[in-house]
């Protein structure tokens, strides 16, 4: 029987590829999986890599038992709430960053016509 997947992605983080900067996210689909003894259990496979240009993080999310579940999904509740709010900040900085710009821009252009 073949692997199926909740998630299955590899993705440059950059806009440049040949840059090294990249996550790779995997979450198998085990819930056709019949498990009659203890001895029968596996792992699923979930993998999240995520590099910048020079750097490697490898997160372990381990589904084993309840407590480790509660764990793994503390864990990543965690991770995609700051995510958001650095993401959140990260486009206000940039907006910022372009008005300035823009208004450099017009003032170097108004110094020009005087």
């Amino acid at each position: 029987m073949s692997k199926k997947y909740h998630v299955q992605r590899r993705e440059f983080l950059n806009l440049h590829t040949s840059m090294r900067a990249y996550v790779i996210a995997v979450v198998e689909d085990t819930r056709d999986q019949h498990i009659c003894c203890d001895s029968q259990v596996e792992r699923s496979e979930i993998v999240l890599k995520i590099s910048d240009c020079s750097e490697e993080i490898d997160l372990w999310f381990d589904l084993t038992s309840a407590t480790e579940r509660e764990n793994s999904l503390n864990k990543i509740r965690k991770l995609a709430e700051v995510i958001t709010e650095v993401r959140n900040a990260i486009e206000i900085e940039a907006a910022a960053y372009d008005e300035r710009q823009s208004l450099e821009r017009h003032t170097r252009a108004a110094a020009a016509v005087h």
